[in-house]
């Protein structure tokens, strides 16, 4: 493995290359404890904002300092951006889900023009100007390109928040990047929580168009999609919230649903389940039947009861007769209005 490291020193622009056999000295130089990252604030290049560490919460942050004359720095350029920065962005985020977001951190000012070509010529996203150093000295390990990983998610399993995971300096063709990838993918938060918010549990409905629903609690992750199923069978998907669809067309029966969330690369988590009942609409009509009246009624299952109220504004419903499973019931003629519906169960 060849290793190469620019350096700057006095003003003066001079690269030094050394072949390294292994992880050491100047490339990937590692701390034995934790450290946290401190909120710094630099310079936004293309809008000239100002750019804060913290600004980028819930993510894997990874810094790429780079200057536009160091040579190793313009190899590694061409080797992240497709490889970390469009790769995990393609990829919604690392394997666990988790955001991923690439600074390129440039801290040589001194030739706008040169710079922006640099910019231009290896397609860099989020560049930040960092003239005074004030976040590369937080991780100067003597040279460049210095790179750092940093853990912006506050409810990781194995990382505090913003704690630097790592932070190698040095580039190397087939080992810098999938050293990178390593530590990005290294960070890890809860599986997210899936519950359904529709139908009920233990709901009876009489439609045969179902509206579904589920709330998903992220915990960092990216949410691809969510499924729907009865049992094994795939009912629909979709990925913008609210998360919910239309079962259409549903036959009567009893019916267990739930919701399947999927994240990270292959990653899923599934809801509790919710039971409930489909019936068939109760259709009733009314008809003369000699001095009475006849409400008779199709559709529904189990017991019918039978309801009465004088008017529909603010109705007091009462029962008229006892339930049952009868589909008919002989109303006495009388000379007051009256409103009927029928419910089951």
């Amino acid at each position: 493995m060849k290793k190469s490291v620019a350096y700057h020193s006095n003003g003066l622009k001079r690269t030094l290359s050394a072949a390294v056999a292994a992880f050491g000295l100047a490339f990937g130089i590692q701390t034995t404890h934790a450290q946290t990252a401190s909120n710094w604030t630099i310079v936004n290049h293309t809008n000239g904002q100002p750019l804060s560490l913290y600004d980028y919460q819930g993510t894997v942050v990874v810094l790429d300092f780079w200057a536009y004359w160091c040579e190793y720095c313009a190899e590694a350029a061409a080797d992240i951006e497709p490889n970390i920065t469009q790769y995990y962005r393609n990829a919604d985020g690392n394997s666990n889900g988790v955001p991923v977001q690439v600074i390129s951190v440039n801290i040589d000012c001194s030739d706008p023009d040169l710079e922006n070509n640099y910019i231009a010529t290896y397609g860099l996203e989020l560049v930040a100007d960092d003239c005074d150093w004030l976040a590369y000295n937080n991780f100067n390990n003597g040279g460049i390109p210095q790179f750092a990983v940093i853990n912006g998610t506050t409810n990781s399993v194995n990382y505090e928040p913003w704690q630097i995971v790592a932070s190698p300096m040095g580039y190397a063709a087939d080992y810098t990047v999938p050293l990178l990838q390593s530590y990005i993918e290294s960070v890890q938060t809860p599986a997210p929580i899936c519950v359904l918010t529709n139908p009920a549990s233990g709901a009876v409905i009489a439609s045969s168009n179902i509206p579904l629903g589920a709330e998903i609690t992220s915990n960092g992750k990216i949410i691809k999609n969510v499924e729907f199923y009865n049992g094994a069978t795939l009912l629909g998907s979709t990925i913008n919230t609210p998360y919910s669809l239309i079962w259409s067309n549903v036959s009567a029966g009893a019916k267990s649903v739930i919701a399947r969330v999927w994240y990270g690369a292959s990653s899923s988590v599934d809801s509790p389940a919710v039971n409930f009942t489909v019936g068939m609409p109760v259709v009733a009509g009314l008809c003369a039947q000699g001095t009475n009246f006849l409400l008779n009624w199709t559709g529904g299952t189990g017991n019918y009861q039978v309801q009465v109220a004088t008017n529909l504004a603010g109705a007091a419903w009462q029962n008229c007769g006892p339930a049952g499973t009868n589909c008919s019931l002989v109303i006495a003629c009388s000379n007051r209005a009256a409103f009927y519906r029928v419910r089951w169960p």
